[in-house]
C-alpha cells in the first residue's frame, strides 16, 4: 500500500464530533445528508443553479433498460470514459458542480442513478449490492463501453468494490470515496450517527437535510459556507426517491459484506476519505487500502463524508492524477 497522506492524530470520529446546529427534535432526521433524497420538490435542480438555461448541462442524457428496470444517465465531455458510481439515495446532481465538470475536460464522464434513486426506475426491493454492480456492468453493455474507470463514492463505493471481484475485466482504474468493506472487517459509526439513516417524517425535508448538515460536512465548514450546503441540499431534493425504495437501498447497503475478496480486485486503486468522516469513518480508508494489492491512499484534511463537495479542487486533482491526467 502507497501511504499519500496519513492522518493526524487518527482515532475514532465518536459522538464529540457530533454537533447539532442548533435546538431540533430529539433524533429529528429525515434520510442521510450524504445523498439521501426523499419526498420533496422535483423543482429545485433549477433553483441550485445545477441547470443552465434550462436544460441539463450534460452533453448527453437518456434512459436505458437494464436487468428490467430503466436506469437514467448523463454523459459529459469526450476521451477515455469514466464511471460515476453515487451514493445511498443519490442521484446525479449530488455530484454537485465542479467536479463532473473538471473532470470531463479531459474524458468521457457516465453519471447515473442506481435503481431505486432519482429519474431510475424505482422498484419495490428486496436490492442488493450485487444487484446493483450488475446495473452499473449492464449500462457500460447499453452503451457500448467495453472498459471504464470507475469512481464510487459512499454506497457508490461498495456498488464499485462488488464489480470490480465480479468483472475485473470491465475496470480500467478504481476510485473508492468514502465508503468500506461492510461486514465485521468495517469500523461503524456510533449509533447517534446511523440514526442520519433513518427516514423521519416530522420534519420538512429541507429542515431535516440542515439539522443533520454535520453528518457530511465538519461544523466549521458548515458555518463558513452556509451557501454550499443550501446548494448541495437542493440538489438532494430535486428528484426524491420514494420512501420505499430508499429503505431498499439502506437494506443494500446495511447487508454489504465484502469480506476477504477485496484481495481479487486487480485494478490500480485510489481510495479516498475525508479525515473528519463521522458516518464513514476514515479508518475504513485504511482497511481498505491495506486489503487490496497495490492501493493508494489519499486523505482530504479538514473533509467529512462529502469532500466531493466541499473540497472539490483537491478532489480534482487526486482523480486526474491518478488516472494519468485525465
Amino acid at each position: 500500500m502507497a501511504l499519500k497522506k496519513a492522518i493526524p492524530g487518527m482515532s475514532f470520529l465518536g459522538p464529540s464530533r457530533f454537533r447539532s446546529p442548533g435546538p431540533s427534535p430529539a433524533l429529528a432526521i429525515a434520510a442521510a445528508v450524504f445523498a439521501l433524497v426523499l419526498l420533496s420538490s422535483a423543482s429545485a435542480a433549477e433553483a441550485s443553479g445545477m441547470v443552465k438555461g434550462g436544460e441539463a448541462s450534460s452533453e448527453a442524457s437518456g434512459e436505458v433498460t437494464v436487468g428490467g428496470i430503466r436506469l437514467y444517465y448523463e454523459i459529459s465531455g469526450e476521451g477515455e470514459p469514466l464511471l460515476l458510481i453515487m451514493g445511498l439515495g443519490g442521484h446525479v446532481l449530488d455530484w454537485g458542480w465542479v467536479l463532473p465538470e473538471r473532470l470531463a475536460e479531459g474524458r468521457s464522464v457516465i453519471a447515473f442513478d442506481n435503481r431505486g434513486s432519482g429519474r431510475s426506475e424505482q422498484p419495490p426491493g428486496p436490492y442488493s449490492i450485487e444487484e446493483m454492480a450488475e446495473d452499473a456492468v449492464g449500462l457500460l453493455d447499453a452503451l457500448e463501453i467495453g472498459r471504464a474507470d470507475v469512481f464510487g463514492v459512499s454506497m457508490g463505493g461498495m456498488i464499485a468494490q462488488e464489480m470490480a471481484v465480479r468483472h475485473p475485466e470491465r475496470i480500467g482504474r478504481l476510485i473508492l470515496g468514502a465508503t468500506s468493506p461492510g461486514g465485521e472487517a468495517s469500523v461503524c459509526a456510533p449509533p447517534e450517527v446511523q440514526a442520519y439513516l433513518e427516514p423521519r417524517l416530522d420534519l420538512t425535508l429541507h429542515e431535516a437535510l440542515w439539522w443533520s448538515a454535520p453528518a457530511g460536512y465538519p461544523q466549521e465548514f458548515i458555518d463558513a459556507h452556509p451557501d454550499i450546503v443550501e446548494r448541495k441540499i437542493q440538489a438532494n431534493m430535486a428528484h426524491p426517491s420514494s420512501l420505499e425504495a430508499y429503505r431498499a437501498q439502506l437494506a443494500a447497503y446495511r447487508a454489504f459484506d465484502i469480506g476477504d475478496r477485496l484481495e481479487e480486485i486487480r485494478a490500480p486503486t485510489l481510495v479516498m476519505a475525508g479525515d473528519s468522516d463521522i458516518l464513514i469513518p476514515p479508518e475504513n480508508g485504511l482497511i481498505l487500502a491495506e486489503k487490496i494489492p497495490g492501493a493508494e491512499l489519499r486523505i482530504i484534511e479538514g473533509a467529512g463524508h462529502l469532500f466531493w463537495i466541499s473540497h472539490p479542487e483537491e478532489t480534482v486533482e487526486a482523480v486526474v492524477g491518478f488516472l494519468g491526467g485525465g
